[in-house]
């Protein structure tokens, strides 16, 4: 239910609680919701069941289902959640939600283009929902944006029932959208791109799209950069406790380029921390300090167009934690054609018994 800001809690009728406090004034284009009560939902209701991983699933409680079928390619499912708003699901991993899509998007597209002098070409290898595509064109530098999925359907299906997500941006006159095979494309182009942007499926599963992770297919990229050129990847749900596969995309971009940097964020409808790989032969992040991402940010973007990636937590997102840095720098395998990804064993750690604390040892 929409709440009008101008309203004071006494004021607010059909169910909302009285409060014993004001509501703070709000920014324009910013209004008051009440969230759904779940005692008033009762048992039962819909799920969509998120089962990607091998040991857990979870279960997204929706108001309806929006959209729901099998394309050439995979299965799809559009469903209205309560906890994150409209959200898409492909075979049974959930791609991107209403509610936080904004922040995974800016924070895949928004650190190489603002680390790139002058982006003018874009490529684009998936990201059929529009908004890795809308990310791009709202540099107004960018002067062409080729967006590459294998599967028309969905692009059409998000098209229609996730406007927000593409805010308009296949209508770009600045877009070409073109529906085959991303490496099959760059094996058949002479085009060259200041950015490349690698936004495929999220699992290492020795399928068919594991050859858009493989040392060959980044040296097929790398050679479709200009000098300066920067290429990104998302890189899988990555932490401390599941870092296997971001680590073996980490350690195979750096068998093709000089500066490979590991970033991460928290997508909460993701149920957990995603990384993100940025490369380059000469483009460090550790080069542009917050202040300096700021004033790109304000010069390109303006105050308004992100919700969230400012300078400080774009260069805090490539900071982690001591056990992670441990885990970034471990040897392991790297990912090739046609040989299957192995994961390595599980690391533990001794505990020895009766160790005390550090105070208490002295």
């Amino acid at each position: 239910m929409p709440v009008r800001q101008d309203l004071t809690p006494q004021q607010i009728t059909g169910g909302a609680p009285l409060r014993p406090y004001p509501l703070p004034p709000l920014p324009p284009g910013h209004f008051y919701v009440e969230a759904e009560d779940p005692r008033s939902l009762g048992s039962g209701g819909i799920f969509v069941r998120e089962d990607a991983d091998p040991f857990d699933e979870y279960n997204y409680r929706v108001k309806s289902i929006v959209y729901t079928g099998r394309t050439q390619f995979q299965d799809i499912v559009i469903a209205d959640t309560y906890n994150f708003g409209r959200a898409l699901f492909l075979d049974g991993a959930i791609q991107s939600s209403a509610e936080d899509e904004a922040l995974y998007h800016e924070m895949l597209v928004q650190p190489a283009l603002l680390m790139h002098d002058n982006p003018r070409d874009v490529l684009i290898v998936g990201g059929g929902e529009g908004a890795t595509l809308r990310e791009v064109l709202a540099h107004r530098s960018v002067g062409s944006a080729v967006m590459i999925d294998i599967d028309q359907e969905v692009v059409a299906i998000c098209r229609d029932q996730l406007p927000t997500w593409h805010c308009g941006a296949f209508e770009d006159p600045r877009a070409t959208l073109l529906y085959m095979d991303g490496r099959r494309y760059l094996e058949d182009t002479d085009a060259k791109f200041d950015i490349i942007i690698i936004d495929v499926v999220d699992m290492l599963e020795n399928g068919p799209a594991q050859r858009l992770y493989t040392r060959q297919f980044y040296e097929l990229a790398h050679g479709h950069l200009r000098a300066g050129g920067i290429l990104v990847v998302q890189g899988l749900e990555f932490s401390f406790a599941d870092y296997k596969a971001h680590c073996a995309l980490l350690r195979t971009l750096r068998t093709v380029f000089a500066e490979v940097h590991s970033y991460k964020t928290c997508v909460p409808s993701f149920l957990g921390s995603w990384g993100f790989l940025i490369a380059s032969q000469s483009v460090s992040p550790h080069d542009f300090g917050p202040d300096a991402l700021d004033r790109v940010i304000l010069a390109r973007l303006g105050s308004e167009w992100l919700d969230h990636a400012t300078g400080d937590f774009i260069k805090a997102s490539f900071s982690h934690c001591k056990e992670t840095r441990f885990l970034l720098d471990l040897p392991g395998p790297i990912l090739e054609d046609d040989v299957a990804f192995v994961e390595p064993p599980d690391i533990e750690e001794e505990l020895p018994l009766g160790q005390l604390l550090p105070a208490l040892a002295d």
